[in-house]
């Protein structure tokens, strides 16, 4: 069994009661749908009945007692805008149901040639014309709240006939008021920059021609002659001959997005022009110390060699009180050389313990340390609490430094742990590995080259060294720091 057909509430506003009853007779007639109607012979009485009630059409009369002519139409749509309105005219006035039908009426009709069929027929028409007009008016308006709130300018341009449609956004977007900007396609083409336009054309024809992808952004000039920078994308729609008839898109203003990536873009070069600039400093300053460390320790070691080459020509029968006294000479000059070493080595002071401090400067030293050689490094790091000033910084860095270089080159091990600690007076750094470690008649010097930085960087801290060693049991080093010689002292 079919669904019934939806009943049709008409409104029949009419002041003849013979041109109703035509009406109401013609009504019954018609099969396509069922139909519910009501009659008011006034217009302010179906103003009264469109508040009250719910229609689907409304047949209207435009000479009524109280509305003539084109007015009555109007005047119920100010009031009725949303229902779909028939227009019943007689001979004397069809111009008015077609200026009716210009200013929002579906259709008119002649009560003098009315039938059941015209009337269903235009009924329908006008209900569905109508419902077609709402549903796009609504499209309309969602798209146009849409592109106005991602402030957007649309455009609409016919590739055959060139005509184009410019949106008040797009308009508003290049500095024109919506009818300063005429729509000429050409025009805007005129408007992109110069050195753009090429590629905006190439973009476009690929996108007709190829069916590839249009989107791009570009410079257009605005009334005032500055240029914004543009993001556009578009889409075509192909006849079955594959020929573009329709393309449209929008436009959105990208100058600030633009403006800002070339500011990051310039600060990006400023910093790595920067960062050259303190490369080639720190190059030229180790350059520097180099040349003041070869011409200072040159002249110390000459002086050296002299003071040597005199003590060894002496004869035996030199006198003790001499020799003794030259001896003095050479110890003061060995003095000079450490006291050179330990400033020049003090000017090399790593970077990046100003840049990161301690702590992850000796992490960063471990980690370049276990990818040059095959030793395992177990930390046990806890100084956090420690705030080492500038001097025991460099010294403690400079200690773990020489320490694990030692390990690498001298011990055959596969495991050094590092342990720094704090007690309560004192700064603890143990470094101690699993090598093959020393005999008791071979142990290293106080004065071996291995263990002489060491040993002045903690003499200048006022601190103690310790070494343990035995065949087989590993080398270690332990290093005592009081802790009011080594932390940075408040203002």
């Amino acid at each position: 069994m079919m669904n019934a057909a939806p009943e049709v509430r008409v409104l029949l506003v009419e002041d003849s009661p013979t041109d109703a009853l035509l009406i109401k007779e013609a009504l019954s007639d018609v099969l396509d749908f069922q139909h519910r109607l009501f009659h008011a012979s006034l217009l302010s009485d179906a103003l009264k009945s469109i508040r009250s009630t719910q229609f689907d059409i409304v047949l209207l009369d435009l000479g009524l007692p109280d509305a003539q002519g084109i007015e009555t139409f109007r005047a119920l749509q100010q009031h009725a805008a949303e229902l779909p309105v028939l227009v019943l005219t007689g001979l004397e006035d069809m111009s008015v149901g077609l200026k009716a039908i210009q200013e929002g009426a579906q259709d008119y009709l002649s009560k003098r040639d009315i039938n059941s069929s015209e009337l269903g027929r235009a009924i329908r028409y006008a209900i569905e014309r109508h419902r077609i007009a709402k549903a796009l008016k609504e499209s309309e308006e969602r798209f146009q709240l849409a592109v106005r709130g991602a402030s957007a300018g649309l455009w609409d341009w016919n590739p055959q006939t060139g005509t184009v449609y410019l949106s008040p956004q797009f308009k508003e977007i290049v500095g024109y008021e919506a009818h300063e900007l005429p729509n000429d396609s050409q025009l805007i083409l005129d408007l992109i920059h110069p050195d753009d336009v090429e590629r905006v054309r190439t973009k476009l024809a690929a996108h007709l021609a190829q069916r590839c992808a249009y989107e791009i952004e570009y410079r257009i000039r605005t009334k005032t002659g500055e240029y914004r920078w543009v993001h556009a994308r578009g889409q075509a729609l192909w006849n079955q001959s594959g020929e573009a008839y329709r393309m449209v898109g929008w436009v959105i203003d990208v100058t600030e997005r633009r403006l800002a990536d070339e500011a990051l873009r310039e600060s990006r070069e400023e910093l790595k022009r920067l960062s050259a600039n303190i490369q080639r400093a720190r190059e030229e300053e180790k350059t520097r110390i180099a040349r003041e460390l070869h011409d200072d320790l040159g002249q110390q070691l000459a002086a050296l060699k002299i003071e040597c080459a005199k003590n060894g020509n002496r004869t035996g029968d030199v006198d003790a009180t001499n020799e003794k006294a030259d001896m003095s000479n050479i110890y003061a000059l060995i003095d000079q050389l450490v006291v050179s070493v330990r400033r020049i080595a003090t000017d090399l002071r790593p970077a990046m313990l100003d840049d990161l401090g301690l702590l992850p400067a000796i992490e960063w030293f471990i980690e370049r340390f276990s990818s040059r050689y095959p030793i395992s490094v177990v930390q046990h790091i806890d100084a956090d609490n420690i705030d080492f000033n500038y001097d025991s910084s460099t010294a403690v860095f400079r200690i773990v430094q020489e320490a694990l270089t030692n390990v690498a080159r001298h011990a055959g091990a596969t495991q050094v742990t590092l342990e720094i600690a704090s007690s309560e007076s004192h700064c603890i750094v143990r470094i101690a590995d699993n090598g093959r470690g020393c005999r008791n008649d071979v142990r290293p010097s106080p004065g071996s080259f291995g263990l002489i930085g060491m040993r002045e960087r903690v003499a200048a801290l006022s601190g103690e060294l310790t070494v343990q060693s035995a065949p087989g049991q590993g080398f270690a080093v332990t290093v005592l720091l009081p802790l009011s010689a080594i932390e940075a002292r408040s203002a």
